[in-house]
């Protein structure tokens, strides 16, 4: 026996998330689905870093596997991609001890987030990015700051969260603006940008990438930068702003 790690991205907008959930279409089952063929019809459980919700797409998840099959990684990864859906990509593909499990073994993990400034999301960006209105990013970056550290995330927390802890540690949260890249001279009425804010930290709870989103476009669209403190210390999920919607957000990384 031994252990095969993947190094996996998908388009998360046909899957009910990363977990194994019945009668749904998730990126687990799919994957699950393809490795049980390959051990003829031996159940073949894969074990994720993590649980990425509907909608949401990924760059660098990090799965694994145990096998008795005498495969080069390269073999499972070319056999992997030619059974999965074109929503599933393997980017290689690794042996590793007996029972490694990527969720222990990582050290972090880093999110990307895409915000379109403007009235119409342009088509190349459907399910990749979030409409908004033109927001200040200065103002963000300031709130963003307050947010850097260990702290209760419980103001940032989906109401279901099952995590035992609210308290996360987050390393960096960058925000830039860049010019929208079409091929051709944006049009003098359309007013817009791409916003891409990426949040990295030691573990997440759920929906908190989201949930920081939702508050830090608030604070775009006027608030002050000091009400970020005020919302962290109220430790209550009211005080923080809208959840974004899962099709702007994308893993980018697992830190092993």
């Amino acid at each position: 026996m031994k252990t095969i790690v993947l190094i996996l991205a998908y388009d998360g907008t046909p899957f009910c998330g990363w977990q194994r959930q019945a009668g749904q279409k998730s990126i687990q089952g799919c994957l699950e689905a393809v490795l049980t063929r390959m051990h003829g019809g031996h159940f073949t459980e894969v074990r994720g870093a993590s649980r990425t919700d509907a909608g949401v797409h990924a760059e660098w998840q990090v799965a694994a596997f145990d096998t008795d099959r005498d495969y080069s990684p390269e073999r499972w990864q070319q056999a992997i991609n030619a059974q999965t859906p074109p929503e599933i990509y393997v980017r290689s593909a690794r042996e590793a001890p007996l029972g490694y499990h990527p969720r222990f073994a990582k050290k972090g993990k880093c999110y990307r987030y895409w915000i379109c400034e403007g009235r119409f999301l342009p088509p190349f960006l459907l399910n990749k990015a979030m409409l908004s209105r033109p927001l200040d990013v200065t103002r963000m970056q300031k709130a963003a700051a307050y947010l850097i550290g260990e702290h209760d995330f419980s103001s940032f927390r989906a109401i279901d969260c099952q995590a035992k802890t609210p308290i996360r540690t987050l390393t960096r949260v960058d925000i830039k603006r860049h010019a929208l890249p079409y091929a051709y001279p944006v049009f003098p009425n359309e007013e817009s940008g791409l916003i891409q804010i990426e949040v990295e930290g030691t573990a997440f709870l759920k929906q908190m990438v989201r949930i920081i989103v939702g508050t830090l476009v608030e604070f775009g669209l006027g608030r002050e930068p000091s009400e970020m403190q005020k919302i962290l210390e109220a430790q209550n999920r009211s005080f923080a702003g809208e959840t974004a919607t899962a099709c702007g957000l994308t893993l980018i990384r697992s830190l092993e």
